[in-house]
Formats: structure tokens, C-alpha cells, sequence
């Protein structure tokens, strides 16, 4: 075969392919059977002998040996290997202990860093807990939930000591070879998310910012500033940005990328209205009253979900709670039982 032919042959393996040249990008399914998806996209960036791993998966067995026989069909080498890490969700940063070396250069954001080490003090829980409560959910559901909770701020995702931890931030480049990848926030997801942004190819490492197979939930923190509306300002700003291909850590990768961030714009404004709409309705009514009336797009019927996803819809309710009480459009008191009612700022 001439050499230019050969260059233009994308190199496949075993649950891994290449997906782009200059640079070289690869994406490799690490397994792993969640609420809605059944694998994390981690994805290869090469040049010249150096890579970048964009997320590890989840700590799973079968997992860990994807990734580290990907790793190694692909030529991989370790020493000139560093990693980044969109978020630090157990399905993203799972297997850092298991296959990041511990000189490894490692990109963390630092806002994900200091939430997962503050949610290792009861008192965090605590305060989320209570703040569950005050919605109108029973003692007994709200530490089920922040039990599930736990799994979404990092916990024993991986040990920090002796690391070689990098903390990006926004604008910041990463160099792989001879191309360099900019730090993008798309904070929302979690308080930290971050993206990579490849100009010159207009490749997008999104993480879970904007995911095709579902909307991507928004995690409760109860410091958090308005997470809905920092989430929908960094989505907006992506129209804004020349990407020709969102690499999305979740599902099969597609186009339509801007047809998706203008769909979950809409889709999130649709729900807040519906949440003025039914407390318009239901005067005082509360918290977990308004939460699940909101219609959730899952099969089965509020008694019949799992608790997992349970805690998900809840959180995403409580903070679409809060954006309307700071937009001025809803009003929160607190009744004799220290339960908080909502009423229609008319």
C-alpha cells in the first residue's frame, strides 16, 4: 500500500476505532450498564508519540481490561501519556487508580477536586439532607437519596496523594504533539465540568454537557449559584463556537450537534414554565409535590422508578426550584413544620 493510501486508513481494534487524523483520535467504549447508557466514550488523543486519555470509565474489571488492551493495541505509551478528566463522576474517573500511573500528568478541575473532598465531611450530607426534607420528602427517603448522591460527587473516585494533579482552567491549553487542546468550563453538569476544544479540527470533547441519548442531569450542591442558569449560558455559548464534531461521552456518536443544544435550550425553558404553570395550579404546594408533577420523561410511573433515578429527577428539581425563586418568579416560605411552600409571583 503507497503511504498516502496508508494514511488514510483509520486504525480499528478491539472496542476501539480511530475517528479522526491530524490529530489522531480515538474513542474506545469502556463498559459499563448505568440508568440509560451501557458504556463511557473515553477518547485518545495522539501526535508524535505523546497521548492525552480524555476520561477513564467506570471501576469495573471489564472495564479496566478494555481500556488497558485498547491502551496497548493502539502503541500507547505510558510514560508520555497524561490524562484529563472532564468531571468526577464514578463513570468518568473510576479507573484512575487502576490504570493512571501516579507521575501521569492528570487535568482535574479544581472546583469537582474540593467538592469531592468536602463531601467526605458529614456535615455536607447533612446540610443536603435537610434541605431534601425542607422540600417535603420523609427523613427516611432523604438519606436513601444522599446515600445514591454520594456516587456524584466524586467519592473514593480516586486517591489524590501522590499524584501528579494538574487544575486546568478556562482558556487554558493542553499539548499533545504538535496540537494544542483548549480548556473550555461547561460547568453545570457538575460545578467543574470542563471541555476540550480542538480549533483547528473543530473537534469537541464534551463529556456530559450536551449528550444525544438523554438530557443531561444537573447536580444539587448546596452552595451552588443558580447551576441551571450557568448550565444554560455555557450549552448557549457552544452555537457561538466553530465545532464541527461534539464527542460526547455517552451513546453513538452523530451529527446534529447544534440541532441537540438548540433542543435542550428549548427543552429546559419548556420545563421551567411547566413548574410556574403547576404552582400557578397548586398554590402551596410543595417542593416534592411540584417536582413530581413536572412529567419526567421516564417509562414508569413516579412509585415505579428506582430510587437512582429518583434522586436524579429531585435534583434537577430542586435546583429548577431555586432558578425560579432567584428569577423572582416563585416564592418559597416556610410552613409550621419547616417544610417550604411555593407560590406564583404574580
Amino acid at each position: 500500500m503507497a503511504e498516502s493510501e496508508q494514511d488514510c486508513v483509520m486504525r480499528t481494534g478491539n472496542r476501539w476505532r480511530q475517528i479522526h487524523r491530524a490529530p489522531n483520535v480515538y474513542v474506545v467504549q469502556v463498559p459499563f450498564l448505568n440508568i440509560s447508557t451501557s458504556e463511557t466514550n473515553v477518547f485518545v488523543v495522539e501526535d508524535g508519540g505523546e497521548a492525552l486519555v480524555v476520561d477513564t470509565g467506570a471501576p469495573t474489571d471489564e472495564g479496566a481490561a478494555v481500556l488497558a488492551a485498547a491502551l496497548e493495541e493502539m502503541g500507547v505509551d505510558e510514560k508520555k501519556t497524561s490524562f484529563f478528566l472532564t468531571h468526577l463522576h464514578m463513570d468518568h474517573a473510576g479507573l484512575v487508580d487502576r490504570l493512571v500511573p501516579l507521575d501521569a500528568p492528570l487535568y482535574v478541575n479544581k472546583v469537582d477536586f474540593d467538592l469531592m473532598n468536602v463531601s467526605k465531611v458529614p456535615r455536607f450530607w447533612e446540610r443536603v439532607e435537610a434541605r431534601v426534607m425542607a422540600e417535603g420528602v420523609s427523613a427516611e427517603r432523604a438519606r436513601k437519596y444522599c446515600r445514591i448522591g454520594r456516587f456524584g460527587t466524586g467519592i473514593d473516585s480516586f486517591k489524590a496523594e501522590g499524584r501528579n494533579l494538574l487544575f486546568p482552567k478556562d482558556g487554558d491549553e493542553i499539548s499533545v504533539g504538535r496540537y494544542a487542546l483548549r480548556v473550555v468550563s461547561t460547568a453545570g453538569h457538575t460545578p467543574g465540568h470542563q471541555s476540550l476544544f480542538h480549533e483547528e479540527s473543530g473537534l469537541f470533547f464534551g463529556g456530559d454537557h450536551v449528550l444525544f441519548v438523554i438530557s443531561p442531569g444537573l447536580g444539587f450542591r448546596p452552595d451552588a449559584q443558580d447551576p441551571m442558569q450557568v448550565y444554560l449560558d455555557n450549552v448557549a455559548k457552544m452555537l457561538d463556537m466553530d465545532i464541527s464534531r461534539l464527542l460526547v461521552s455517552h451513546g453513538d456518536l452523530r451529527d446534529g450537534w447544534r440541532e441537540r443544544v438548540e433542543w435542550l435550550l428549548g427543552h429546559h425553558a419548556r420545563r421551567l414554565d411547566r413548574a410556574l404553570d403547576y404552582v400557578r395550579e397548586h398554590s402551596g404546594a410543595t417542593g416534592a409535590e411540584v417536582i413530581r408533577g413536572l412529567k419526567w420523561n421516564v417509562p414508569q410511573e413516579w412509585d415505579d422508578i428506582s430510587t437512582e433515578q429518583k434522586w436524579c429527577i429531585l435534583e434537577s428539581g430542586m435546583i429548577i426550584l431555586d432558578h425560579q425563586v432567584r428569577e423572582g418568579l416563585l416564592l418559597r416560605k416556610e410552613d409550621e413544620q419547616a417544610v417550604y411552600r411555593y407560590y406564583a409571583v404574580e
